[in-house]
């Protein structure tokens, strides 16, 4: 995952586009805190931000569906916007980073500290079924999240 994610060099990438380095502008987003930005793999972007909407579904059950539909509009809208290579390329690799960006989020050098202990199981769980068997598509990373609960 990491082997691949580095040899992709496609466009700048910010590093750390989550909701908080997110403005809204009156000509469209503003994104913070560049200082991760690198050279390489565009995918990485979708993928940071996804994590993180999918984590906060976890943290508020009660919240999981508009987390999930603000998921699914940001891929529709991100992947809508891809025109440097094909969609699928760019949305598969998307998907195959996430599980590696939750087990970052729950156990790597920057755990997210907000998840209860069974939220942080059930990340874990979900991340090591999807680096096992690899899901293709964003929508099947929904729909597999969806049915976790």
């Amino acid at each position: 995952l990491a082997d691949a994610t580095l040899a992709t060099k496609r466009a700048l990438v910010h590093g750390d586009v989550s909701p908080k380095n997110i403005l809204c502008g009156p000509r469209g987003p503003v994104f913070l805190d560049a200082e991760c930005a690198w050279y390489g793999d565009p995918a990485f972007d979708l993928a940071f931000c996804l994590n993180h909407l999918l984590l906060k579904g976890a943290l508020r059950p009660e919240l999981r569906g508009r987390y999930l539909e603000a998921f699914r509009a940001l891929s529709g809208a991100y992947l809508g916007g891809v025109t440097w290579e094909p969609r699928a390329d760019l949305e598969r690799r998307s998907a195959h980073l996430l599980p590696g960006l939750f087990l970052a989020r729950v156990d790597g050098k920057s755990p997210v500290e907000y998840l209860p202990d069974k939220a942080q199981r059930a990340v874990r769980d979900s991340a090591r079924n999807m680096l096992v068997r690899p899901i293709e598509t964003l929508a099947a990373v929904a729909e597999l999240w969806d049915g976790r609960r």
